[in-house]
């Protein structure tokens, strides 16, 4: 039976004073409440579509797409795209890591259809480095 009181049900408390964080701080040596709120705007998705045009990716793709050679899911061998299992967020520079520049086990191979599937059901973590 459903129970209101059960902490599972319980929605976060956001107006309490404590600072409320998606995501997993890695580097406990820093901070975050003494960081300054970012003033200027960080560039979204347009950007970072634009990042997947560069050699640096093109070349990183390849070497997963050669490693993997199919989906890791339902083994399809088309329309094949690279996902990243984790985003890193480096705090000291206020951006993330270059998709190029993660590990290849950060990197899977999953076709079009998984890899939409699977955003829609879970949220790529991200980690402060």
């Amino acid at each position: 039976m459903f129970d209101p009181t059960d902490g599972r049900y319980r929605f976060n408390n956001m107006k309490s004073s404590n600072t409320y964080r998606r995501y997993k701080q890695v580097d406990k040596s820093i901070n975050l409440d003494t960081l300054k709120p970012v003033t200027k705007e960080i560039p979204a998705h347009g950007s970072y579509g634009a990042l997947l045009f560069t050699v640096e990716w093109k070349t990183k793709r390849n070497q997963i797409l050669t490693r993997d050679g199919k989906c890791i899911i339902c083994s399809s061998t088309e329309n094949l795209q690279i996902h990243h299992r984790q985003y890193h967020f480096i705090v000291r520079e206020n951006k993330f890591k270059l998709p190029w520049d993660y590990e290849d086990y950060l990197l899977i191979t999953l076709c079009e259809v998984c890899h939409r599937r699977g955003h829609s059901k879970y949220k790529v973590p991200t980690i402060n480095i």
